[in-house]
């Protein structure tokens, strides 16, 4: 059974909505702005549901040597060989999961600098468009889209897509962001609330010690991540995961 928690109750009151379970028609894209978002966020969900495919949409890197996150938490100052370090974390996990990992190679916020077009938010709309496309599952689930700018691009090219697309549409919690950033977490929910009702689903219970051992296993991640929320990265991990259903009016 799952529960819904308080949490996702409190953040949701400007959507009133029937609360059901998550149970998104099959097959499921998940989709995860960078490797690790995805477990983190999701783990839960994923595990209970093999099968799903993973789209890690910024999983590209530019042809240079760089000094920023990626390098220092990977070792390696070669972009495309830190990612690749990250894609190898990001395959063991899936693989473990049952789940098959997609990755888009659009170039996160890290390698900002690198992007080819100031307008970096309608590459992402057309990639995320096309891989839904080709692949054509029957549900997706996005990030609400917190804090970070690659999170949040990947949330608002959903937003525009949900009017034009025929797939069952989800969001989930970004973690740690959501629990380090409630009052941040209701004004997204209100800003995605525009043109479409965001349904609180029921707090998503799964097998907790499982996602914190997969999570370990992105190892370039896993600590720094829990350094830099150590006041809530443990809850984050072991607590209900949270999901919306989006009801797009017609």
């Amino acid at each position: 059974m799952h529960r819904r928690s308080a949490e996702v109750s409190d953040s949701c009151t400007t959507h009133v909505g029937t609360v059901t379970h998550l149970s998104p028609a099959e097959p499921v894209m998940v989709l995860s702005p960078h490797l690790d978002d995805a477990l983190f966020s999701c783990g839960k969900f994923l595990a209970d549901h093999p099968g799903a495919i993973v789209v890690t949409v910024f999983a590209g890197a530019p042809d240079v040597m760089h000094e920023g996150y990626n390098s220092r938490s990977t070792g390696q100052p070669y972009a495309p060989d830190a990612l690749e370090v990250r894609r190898q974390e990001d395959r063991r996990v899936m693989s473990q999961l049952g789940a098959t990992p997609i990755w888009l190679d659009l170039i996160e916020a890290d390698y900002s600098a690198y992007r080819p077009t100031t307008n970096y938010g309608e590459q992402v709309v057309a990639e995320v468009s096309r891989v839904i496309s080709e692949i054509g599952p029957a549900s997706v689930i996005a990030p609400l889209g917190l804090v970070h700018p690659d999170h949040i691009a990947v949330s608002d090219a959903c937003h525009i897509m949900w009017r034009k697309s025929s797939v069952n549409w989800y969001v989930y919690l970004d973690l740690p962001y959501g629990k380090a950033h409630p009052r941040t977490t209701k004004k997204r929910l209100k800003t995605l609330g525009r043109g479409a009702q965001l349904v609180a689903l029921d707090g998503y219970r799964g097998d907790s010690e499982l996602k914190v051992r997969l999570a370990n296993q992105y190892e370039s991640q896993f600590e720094a991540t829990r350094e830099n929320y150590h006041k809530v990265f443990d809850a984050a991990m072991t607590s209900d995961e949270s999901y919306w259903r989006v009801d797009v009016a017609p």
